[in-house]
């Protein structure tokens, strides 16, 4: 008989970490799962760690491959996949012993296609609540794909559980933002979706971690914008839904401004301006009907120049689109696109 539930956990040098994180595992209270370790051609002892669990647990495949990232650990685990449901955690996190029981039971309960729970973020002795406030949400997928664009930490694959046959015909891109390539996807198919606000998932920032890494800006956070450029397009095409879309939209031009504003940040990157003049066409060139619109028109001679004034710009969009409401929560919203760069990149 095949398990209830598959919990795929990619591996690569975790060593110091592996252990707490299978541990939290096994000992869930739901037990009707396989636990799927793909070893990533770490070059620690995390492959043997796999293996002494392994014999010890009749409930534990181990994959051994060769190094080729997050997104093809998980594709692996995946393509063996027994379980009706499938959850993701990263090796380097650990997950509260209940967390997979309260998942399946709201996701039968509510015959839910994903159920998600709230996030901790573990930096050494502190422990920050990303959202913990013990509601219950429900909706279609208008009201998962509006989530994820107003909660960037969403797009994360972790701390969800998933109905298998979502993943008939999708599997994660090699990029570095793999995650957020696919929620869109995801969301984007459910009929229902439900989110748990309680936190149940630890996610454990370390410095050798992706998420620490990626404090530091390098050309392949370019993937970040590639992937909400993506979405963009992908929400434009499909949806009818007037105000997911005009979120959509507001999303995606804020997205261009902080990574154009992080390109400035860091010229030592883009020492040939090619980035840099790549995002500018992105505002002025091939979004100009936005631009033109006539409730923004005023303001496109402001934004029309050889020299783009970012920050001019962004004030004038931010103010337009959100208003005194935006101003109010600037610094929340900054700090949530923070928290998603961190997390989607682990």
């Amino acid at each position: 008989m095949n398990p209830k539930m598959s919990i795929i956990v990619p591996v690569y040098k975790v060593e110091p970490y592996l252990h707490k994180c299978i541990n939290s595992l096994l000992d869930q209270t739901f037990a009707d799962f396989e636990l799927i370790l793909v070893n990533d051609g770490s070059p620690d002892k995390s492959g043997e760690i796999c293996e002494l669990y392994a014999s010890k647990d009749n409930r534990i495949k181990v994959i051994h491959k060769e190094n080729g990232g997050q997104a093809s650990a998980r594709n692996m685990g995946l393509d063996i996949a027994k379980g009706d449901y499938i959850g993701f955690v990263d090796s380097d996190d650990y997950v509260e012993s209940d967390m997979f029981e309260s998942l399946i039971e709201n996701a039968m309960k509510f015959e839910a296609d994903v159920v998600e729970c709230g996030i901790k973020i573990v930096n050494g002795n502190k422990v920050e609540q990303i959202q913990n406030n013990n509601q219950v949400e429900i909706g279609d997928n208008i009201f998962a794909l509006k989530g994820l664009l107003n909660n960037g930490y969403r797009n994360s694959v972790c701390n969800k559980l998933y109905k298998k046959e979502i993943f008939d015909d999708l599997r994660f891109p090699n990029k570095l933002y793999e995650d957020g390539f696919l929620a869109f996807k995801i969301y984007y198919l459910v009929k229902k979706y439900v989110f748990i606000g309680t936190s149940k998932y630890y996610y454990v920032q370390r410095n050798e971690s992706t998420m620490s890494k990626q404090e530091k800006f390098t050309l392949r956070n370019l993937d970040g914008l590639e992937c909400d450029e993506e979405r963009f397009h992908f929400i434009r095409e499909r949806v009818s839904e007037q105000s997911l879309l005009t979120l959509s939209e507001s999303y995606f031009f804020t997205r261009i401004l902080f990574f154009y504003q992080k390109l400035l940040n860091n010229k030592e990157i883009d020492p040939n301006k090619k980035y840099r003049n790549d995002l500018k066409n992105k505002i002025l060139i091939s979004y100009r009907e936005f631009l033109v619109n006539p409730n923004l028109k005023k303001f496109y001679p402001i934004v029309k120049t050889s020299k783009l004034n970012i920050n001019k710009f962004n004030f004038i969009f931010t103010n337009y689109m959100w208003g005194l409401n935006y101003l109010l929560r600037t610094y929340s919203n900054i700090r949530k696109i923070l928290i998603m760069e961190r997390i989607v990149n682990k």
